[in-house]
């Protein structure tokens, strides 16, 4: 039943894409010989309707109404949960502001694979104007892939960084001392939960892992086939971010713990156990077929009892999926029963980032059109305009005080944007160590998919392998480590 539910979701996904083909392409760039024709056009009926006017005022009229040159800036973003506000809003600026400079901006969005995607596309010579480096990709600051914005010479760029200098962060927004992005979003993470499918079970909101297993045996057992207590996913994030940061009200450090420069996993063994044998009792739905926004999908749909969330996912339910059940939003459980010891976590987002190597090789228009788009990118304007749909929680106090959230946000707004008990996620160097073998991510996927493998190989070898990449990488001194080193403390 799960295969033919994963095979019926497929086959609606690729008619919908089909259907969406069949529609003119939103993010297409109208051609400069288009854009001609559109001014003369312009031209031609002011002169036939204004007998006064001449035809070079009339030319001169249609051209800054509709300049005749059009410079597309490309942003191949990780965007999925709000893309439809995003892409609304580009919409607008592209027929408004954006038209009245002269540039077009064309999202490009993928959020299942975007980071193994990019980096392949890096590494093979392929640059997109503006991209998402966010904050585990240090390794592409210092392979000179990402500009450091205060280097560009624009009044007006320089400005919009100054109105983020309270929020910028080293290690964050900072890295390999380039100013690579600007602070987007804090993004708590927490669990969205069925209460549909909990109600009509019987069972309580769960508190802790082993309640998250118990109530995803009830779910599935009377579900026949249909109905599945947890939601998986192939996505590797399923495992860092999904399980681990999620579970750190419970362990108060990551897999890389700054405070003594070590890795290790064996904290997480009883969430990660948890999800591995409710992967093995038939309990959860997506592990070995679907990809986060399938999966996401399928929670909306009503079939899933639980699945963790960051933040932005109230837009997926909401906005890109609409679900189709009840549901609420709560902290994720806890390892042993009674209050969490730490805090949780959420990340710290950054917008985009300027790619480097398409920068340098452009000619000055197209090096204005791209912070143009960059600055709107990361305007207030467009902040607000996501905050009020429930797309993200901005940095900015200012913006959310100005904002005015749409009347018909629902009550899990409000449970995902408390963030009382909730700190910074600590950083971490995964993409700069030289690495051999599998990262974690893949060495846990395929642990859950190995019967019988103890969680403790998997993360003896880890601790080995990573800890000892990093010794390397330390010795070798080339690059600055100092901000994945420090105290981190995130007790109540």
């Amino acid at each position: 039943m799960k295969k033919l539910l994963a095979m019926l979701l497929a086959t609606a996904m690729v008619l919908g894409l089909v259907a969406c083909a069949s529609q003119p392409a939103a993010t297409q760039a109208p051609a400069t010989e288009a854009a001609t024709t559109a001014a003369t056009q312009a031209a031609t009926t002011a002169a036939a309707t204004t007998a006064a006017a001449t035809t070079a005022a009339a030319t001169e009229a249609a051209t800054e109404a509709a300049p005749a040159t059009i410079t597309e800036v490309v942003y191949y973003c990780s965007v999925g949960a709000y893309l439809f506000t995003l892409q609304e809003e580009i919409d607008k600026w592209n027929a408004g502001e954006g038209k009245d400079k002269g540039v077009y901006l064309n999202l490009i969005s993928n959020i299942n694979t975007y980071s193994t995607d990019l980096q392949a596309l890096l590494e093979a010579g392929t640059h997109y104007d503006l991209i998402d480096v966010n904050t585990s990709h240090q390794d592409w600051i210092e392979k000179g892939w990402v500009m450091d914005l205060r280097t560009i010479d624009d009044a007006e760029l320089q400005d919009l960084i100054k109105s983020y200098e309270p929020y910028i962060q080293k290690g964050i927004n900072i890295q390999a001392d380039h100013l690579h992005a600007l602070p987007l979003e804090v993004v708590p993470i927490k669990m969205a939960v069925n209460t549909d499918l909990f109600e009509k079970n019987g069972l309580e909101l769960p508190k802790t892992w082993a309640d998250v297993y118990e109530c995803a045996k009830v779910i599935t057992e009377n579900g026949n086939g249909t109905e599945f207590g947890y939601g998986a996913t192939t996505w590797g994030s399923l495992w860092s971010r999904l399980t681990f940061k999620a579970s750190m009200s419970s362990t108060g450090k990551a897999w890389w713990d700054p405070n003594t420069e070590t890795y290790d996993w064996s904290q997480f063994k009883v969430p990660a156990e948890t999800v591995k044998k409710m992967f093995e009792d038939g309990y959860t739905l997506g592990m070995d077929d679907l990809a986060i926004d399938p999966i996401r999908a399928q929670f909306a749909e009503g079939v899933v009892g639980m699945f963790p969330a960051p933040s932005y996912d109230y837009a997926v339910y909401t906005s890109q999926f609409p679900a189709k059940c009840n549901w609420t939003v709560i902290d994720m459980p806890t390892i042993e029963e009674g209050e969490a010891p730490y805090k949780g976590v959420y990340l710290d987002r950054t917008g985009c980032s300027i790619d480097q190597v398409a920068y340098e090789a452009a000619d000055d228009v197209k090096k204005a059109a791209i912070v143009d788009a960059f600055i709107f990118l990361n305007s207030d304007y467009l902040n607000g305009k996501i905050y009020e749909s429930g797309g993200m929680i901005p940095y900015k106090a200012d913006v959310i005080a100005a904002a005015t959230p749409n009347a018909d946000l629902g009550p899990q707004w409000a449970l995902f944007g408390d963030i009382t008990n909730y700190t910074s996620m600590s950083l971490f160097p995964d993409s700069l160590i030289p690495l051999e073998g599998d990262k974690a991510n893949i060495c846990f996927q395929n642990w859950c998919h190995t019967p019988g493998q103890a969680f403790e190989d998997v993360v003896a070898d880890l601790v080995e392998r990573y800890n000892a990449a990093y010794a390397e990488l330390k010795e070798d001194g080339d690059i600055d480590l100092s901000a994945y080193v420090y105290t981190y403390d995130i007790k109540r």
